[in-house]
């Protein structure tokens, strides 16, 4: 391509932008790409509202005769900057994709469950182990507790068996004093004086047992 001829060329590509583009929606030069064989495109910045750093795209072919240039294509291309939509996925792979984060949900929604239910059942394990532990401790205390009252009821017995034996012997003491004197006067004789002195010992006894003698 003769390099007089360019600037004719983005003149004719300038007009085809702003004949294609709303009124002032075609800017400055930005690039111009030599494709080979007479094909030209022109690259103009786009000033439309919402395609921030997009690109008007003019392609020119020019016949090797030179009997003019033609414009092969217009464009509203995106430059490196510009915001753009994803890439288009087909249906096919897009429900592939769903599918497989549903089955990934579904197996951690089950592994949780199943976490959640392993948790409550050591929960009740524990539980039962600490009822066990309290049962255990209360019999101990029972058994102890009972214990102790055999202890307190055969300490009982023992000294009332004790209290029932000194009765015994001070009633013996008396009565044998008693059958003492009896004989005593009987025969004209005085009794021996121990016989007075445990008849008097016995008596002081049963008073400070809460007996009321009545010799």
């Amino acid at each position: 391509m003769p390099k007089q001829n360019v600037a004719t060329l983005q003149e004719t590509a300038y007009a085809a932008a702003v004949e294609a583009a709303p009124r002032n929606g075609v800017g400055s030069i930005v690039d111009t790409i030599d494709e080979g064989e007479g094909v030209t495109t022109f690259l103009f910045e786009a000033k439309l509202k919402g395609y921030v750093g997009w690109r008007w795209s003019i392609t020119v072919f020019e016949q090797s005769d030179s009997s003019g240039a033609t414009i092969s294509e217009v464009l509203l291309m995106p430059g490196p900057d510009s915001l753009v939509a994803p890439d288009w996925v087909p249906w096919s792979e897009r429900l592939a994709d769903y599918k497989a984060l549903q089955a990934e949900l579904e197996a951690q929604a089950a592994l949780e469950a199943a976490e959640a239910e392993d948790a409550d059942e050591e929960e009740d394990a524990d539980e039962d182990d600490d009822d066990e532990d309290e049962d255990e401790s209360d019999e101990v205390v029972q058994d102890d507790f009972d214990a102790d009252e055999a202890e307190d009821s055969t300490e009982d017995i023992s000294q009332v068996d004790e209290d029932s034996t000194e009765q015994e012997s001070v009633l013996a003491d008396l009565e044998e004093g008693e059958d003492a004197e009896g004989d005593a006067k009987q025969t004209g004789r005085k009794p021996p004086r121990f016989f007075g002195r445990r008849k008097r010992a016995a008596k002081k006894e049963a008073r400070g047992k809460g007996k009321n003698p009545k010799n």
